[in-house]
């Protein structure tokens, strides 16, 4: 019954990534709900322009890991067979991780003052 929950949680969450990226890429909007803690403002943002930029590459990296995360694990889920590719995908989703946070509070701190 719960075979691929954390494909599906993987694959939206990765989507929704891909959406906060395209959104900031082409509208300059920062997503607050990934992006931001609670306490920032969008508006207060020192540069919004250079905030995007240096947030570009870690948000659409971790959005591409985690959709194709998601998409494996539903495909070993419910096709199986995949073994040490769904490990490595596994690593590869915390490092993305581990290097989107760093750089989220790099940037929250240069430009918010958060």
């Amino acid at each position: 019954m719960l075979d691929g929950i954390f494909g599906i949680f993987g694959l939206g969450c990765g989507l929704y990534c891909l959406y906060a990226f395209f959104m900031m890429k082409t509208k300059k909007e920062i997503n607050t709900t990934i992006l931001l803690p609670k306490d920032a403002r969008f508006k207060k943002c020192k540069d919004v322009d250079a905030y995007c930029r240096e947030m570009s590459a870690p948000l659409l990296t971790l959005g591409i890991i985690v959709t194709a995360y998601g998409a494996l694990d539903l495909y070993n889920s419910y096709m199986g067979g995949i073994g040490i590719l769904f490990l490595i995908m596994f690593a590869l989703v915390w490092v993305a991780l581990i290097w989107f946070f760093v750089a989220v509070r790099k940037c929250n701190k240069k430009y918010f003052g958060v």
